[in-house]
């Protein structure tokens, strides 16, 4: 099958970058390698003759959404939104919003990554025939295995982890707040790629009087990571909104207890383990963490169970092929973007994602060529 993949990781041109490592996008795209299909990468600001393919799937909102929206092809296009923030009233821009609802619209499939958003999805969203299906992201567990590694507040403070970009919908500045109101010992470990609110939260820890009770990690290897993981009490991710967050799922396939907001699919992830909470102010989160560390072996006696449903629910090889057994069901379909009740919206869109979408960053040396396998 030749199959195109567009998306964030990509830079103009299709090759990787390095900002973050693995993404969803680079998951299928290593899968669907191994199994011997032909794959071209592409970012969201280049333009390419999608007609030689057999499908093209495009992760997250961008240009190449609109595209691919737009596109005269007789190519089926699957989109995955990898957010649920056009399900959240306020979230998105009125501009976002009506092109997410014209891109759901168009696509011959829509990637869920739960059942949950899925349902939401059907009832928010125009999407008449097309296909609704719910895959979760896979994770490598042989990165991540059941492990505890930590001394669960003996002799030592808590251990207490946050993985994830510091960005304002991740909400750290909360979590050093709830911080700030407990009353257990504790250490606080921040891994993350994206630093852009690092200096704003080491200001505010230092105002908060935890300066030297957070430590600032930074970019994080798997391997690493995995280590974080077993040797942390708990996990903290006090998000905003999320879609299927891959650090839940790395936790639990390590044995660590989590904290987390009921947002997105986090709470049909979470399948009855951790803590998830639907009130997410720095009230309930330091009450949430007092109530994981008093009652500790209870949470922890749970994780071997948990990591054995995380292994389960969560591989690659399901995701592939998952991903897989879906093209082949659009493959040689006729994409409902062509129905003319789109032919006055199609042609805005080209236009749009033409003169504004291809303005991002230059091609590198590296991706001078379009990468097909």
């Amino acid at each position: 099958m030749k199959i195109c993949l567009i998306g964030g990781i990509y830079n103009k041109g299709g090759a990787r970058s390095t900002y973050v490592k693995i993404t969803p996008e680079t998951t299928l795209e290593t899968g669907f390698r191994e199994a011997g299909h032909q794959v071209t990468t592409l970012s969201h600001y280049d333009e390419a003759d999608f007609g030689r393919f057999d499908v093209v799937h495009v992760h997250h909102l961008s240009y190449g959404a609109l595209r691919l929206a737009s596109d005269n092809s007789a190519t089926p296009f699957v989109f995955t939104p990898h957010s649920t923030g056009h399900l959240d009233e306020g979230t998105l821009s009125r501009t976002r919003q009506l092109s997410m609802r014209y891109v759901l619209s168009t696509a011959d499939a829509v990637v869920s990554l739960t059942e949950i958003e899925a349902t939401r999805s059907r009832a928010a969203f125009p999407l008449d025939d097309s296909i609704l299906k719910a895959i979760p992201n896979g994770i490598d567990v042989s990165n991540y295995s059941y492990r505890r590694a930590n001394r669960a507040g003996h002799s030592a403070p808590w251990q207490i982890l946050f993985v994830g970009q510091l960005i304002a919908l991740k909400r750290v500045d909360v979590l050093l707040r709830a911080l700030a109101r407990l009353q257990h010992d504790f250490r606080l470990t921040l891994a993350y790629q994206n630093p852009e609110m690092e200096q704003e939260l080491r200001t505010l820890a230092t105002e908060l009087g935890l300066a030297d009770r957070v430590l600032f990690r930074g970019e994080t290897g798997p391997r690493d990571l995995a280590t974080l993981y077993q040797q942390c009490d708990v996990l903290v991710l006090p998000s905003s909104t999320e879609a299927l967050p891959s650090v839940i799922t790395e936790a639990m396939l390590c044995g660590l207890p989590f904290v987390a907001s009921a947002v997105g699919g986090i709470p049909e992830q979470a399948n009855g383990f951790g803590l998830v909470l639907e009130d997410r102010s720095a009230e309930s989160i330091a009450a949430a963490l007092a109530n994981v560390f008093d009652h500790y072996q209870d949470f922890q006696a749970s994780g071997e169970a948990m990591s054995r449903y995380a292994r389960q629910k969560y591989s690659i090889d399901t995701m592939v092929n998952q991903h897989l057994d879906l093209y082949a069901q659009l493959r040689g379909t006729r994409p409902r973007r062509l129905a003319a009740k789109f032919a006055v919206q199609r042609g805005i869109a080209r236009l749009a994602s033409h003169f504004m979408g291809t303005s991002g960053p230059a091609r590198s040396a590296e991706a001078s060529a379009t990468k097909v396998a």
